[in-house]
């Protein structure tokens, strides 16, 4: 039996320094085989926080927002596609198909806290220690982090990652899956109404 061969491990820099709603966050795709990252996505619900790309949207504490935007011309670099990121929401996702090992994407997107009463609804980056982050990669792997301290510098949080494995597939939205169970139905249907006439 012929072994398989050894898949390459991707790997992902990723620093927040500062102020949220200024600051821009870079990620670098460090990977050691030429993997190019596809998907990138952050997900807030470790935290007390919330997207606000909406100037005056939430979560109401009337601290402006910041939208979604590439700086440095690293959309063009990277290939960048898209991104889907909701108004007091808690999850960023962002597409890519051109992010090559070596190249670093950055980008500008205010966070606040989810509390419109916090006293102050400046964000740094230490305050989303507990986020998470999963990005897929173009040899079909998928890395899994948490955001961590960052040792000697308070106002910061990197990517650390915590498990590697497949892409999970993306399940059928359930009209999807009806239409398709109803169309093997009728496969099947016909395939025994032209075998009985057959016989």
């Amino acid at each position: 039996m012929t072994p398989l061969p050894a898949l390459a491990i991707p790997s992902l820099s990723f620093l927040i320094d500062g102020d949220t709603f200024s600051q821009p966050y870079s990620f670098t795709n460090t990977s050691d085989a030429g993997e190019m990252i596809t998907a990138f996505s952050i997900d807030l619900s470790g935290t007390a926080l919330v997207f606000d790309p909406v100037d005056g949207g939430a979560p109401g504490n009337g601290s402006g927002g910041t939208a979604f935007a590439a700086t440095g011309g690293t959309d063009v670099t990277t290939g960048l596609t898209g991104s889907t990121v909701v108004d007091g929401g808690t999850t960023l996702d962002i597409l890519f198909n051109n992010f090559d090992a070596g190249e670093t994407f950055s980008f500008l997107l205010d966070v606040d806290p989810a509390d419109p009463n916090a006293p102050t609804p400046t964000v740094l980056g230490n305050e989303m220690i507990g986020a998470t982050a999963a990005i897929n990669f173009s040899d079909g792997q998928q890395l899994t982090g948490i955001f961590a301290a960052v040792g000697g510098n308070p106002d910061a949080a990197a990517f650390t990652a915590t498990g590697l494995a497949p892409i999970p597939p993306v399940p059928l939205p359930a009209p999807a899956l009806l239409t398709l169970s109803a169309l093997g139905t009728l496969g099947a249907m016909s395939w025994r109404r032209r075998k009985a006439k057959a016989g």
